[in-house]
């Protein structure tokens, strides 16, 4: 189930809206986010389904036009309503760290061949 602004249960599918309250600071930093060339394009989507998760569309519409799954839009539209704009953010992932800079040569500290 999922809560509506009023409070109300409202039964989750398909065609649902996660319905949000997205305040005026909140919405100003993430309609920047989409308009910056520097920004990760990852958190670009991610800006991009949380504003238009506010402004009501339903999550399967926001997944088809942004090409994605519609459980990674509710993903992050539940995310930013966890932890708001910090919740957008990647989280550090498991495993080894890398060997290798992203820029082709081998990372500082790294063993050479």
């Amino acid at each position: 189930m999922v809560m509506d602004l009023c409070g109300e249960a409202v039964m989750s599918g398909p065609r649902s809206r996660r319905l949000m309250a997205l305040d005026d600071e909140d919405r100003a930093v993430l309609e920047g986010l989409t308009r910056r060339t520097t920004v990760a394009v990852g958190l670009v989507r991610r800006a991009r389904i949380v504003l238009r998760a506010a402004d009501g569309e339903p999550l399967d519409r926001i997944a088809r036009e942004l090409g994605v799954q519609r459980n990674v839009v509710r993903t992050w539209v539940d995310r930013y309503g966890e932890a708001g704009l910090a919740g957008l953010q990647d989280r550090p992932r498991s495993g080894r760290p890398r060997t290798f800079s992203p820029g082709g040569g081998a990372a500082p500290g790294a063993p050479s061949l």
